[in-house]
């Protein structure tokens, strides 16, 4: 029996990292597989999940493609962030910018990210006005101990992603005013964002962590 597209939109994203980092271009891990299925991109720019996921989409689409989009491929990924408590000013926006209610905290009080719970997404970067939020534990993406890190906490990140959904009400539906291209823009401008911090990271790396790059 042919599946419907959902069904096959939801067996392709079984095979996603559940990250919700929005690095491919779309808001969830889901909208991003349904875009395949619908054919609105190929399946190669799931940054996190690197040639190991990019090889399961393509077993299960028929895809042919050899190697990420080099729009989407970052060589390395941090596992989680922290916030520099002593410089938070407690304005919340990190909380909500975060898709897996990692970070705790209150209006106008310190926050902390709970790095178990963390998946390393990054969205909530852009979203600090003071850039008190740091990624850490950097590692090559394409290394066997990160990837298999991904493959044990996808359900783990899923679970969490999809509690806070149900906590909103539902999956966050986008404003009147949006389309498609706008968000798709805006999720690549927060991108570049991130991707800029994380030079100035580089360059001026926080010095009482420890870099497990493998």
């Amino acid at each position: 029996m042919r599946q419907s597209v959902e069904q096959f939109a939801a067996e392709l994203d079984e095979l996603l990292p559940q990250l919700q980092c929005q690095r491919c271009g779309y808001p969830t891990c889901a909208d991003f597989a349904e875009a395949i299925v619908r054919g609105r991109c190929r399946p190669n720019r799931c940054d996190p999940g690197g040639s190991r996921v990019l090889d399961d989409l393509n077993r299960l689409t028929g895809g042919t493609e050899a190697c990420l989009d080099p729009a989407y491929d970052t060589p390395s990924l941090p596992e989680a962030v922290i916030i520099e408590e002593s410089e938070c000013i407690g304005c919340t926006l990190c909380i909500k910018a975060c898709p897996v209610d990692a970070i705790i905290g209150a209006a106008k009080l310190m926050h902390t990210v709970l790095s178990g719970d963390c998946t390393g997404c990054e969205l909530c970067l852009p979203a600090c006005p003071v850039d008190c939020i740091h990624p850490i534990k950097i590692n090559k993406k394409e290394s066997v101990l990160f990837q298999e890190s991904l493959l044990a906490r996808a359900s783990f990140h899923r679970a969490h992603f999809r509690r806070r959904q149900a906590r909103l009400g539902g999956s966050q539906k986008p404003r009147k005013t949006d389309n498609r291209l706008t968000r798709e823009k805006t999720i690549a401008d927060s991108v570049a964002r991130i991707r800029g911090k994380r030079e100035k990271m580089r360059e001026s790396p926080v010095s009482d962590e420890k870099d497990t790059t493998l």
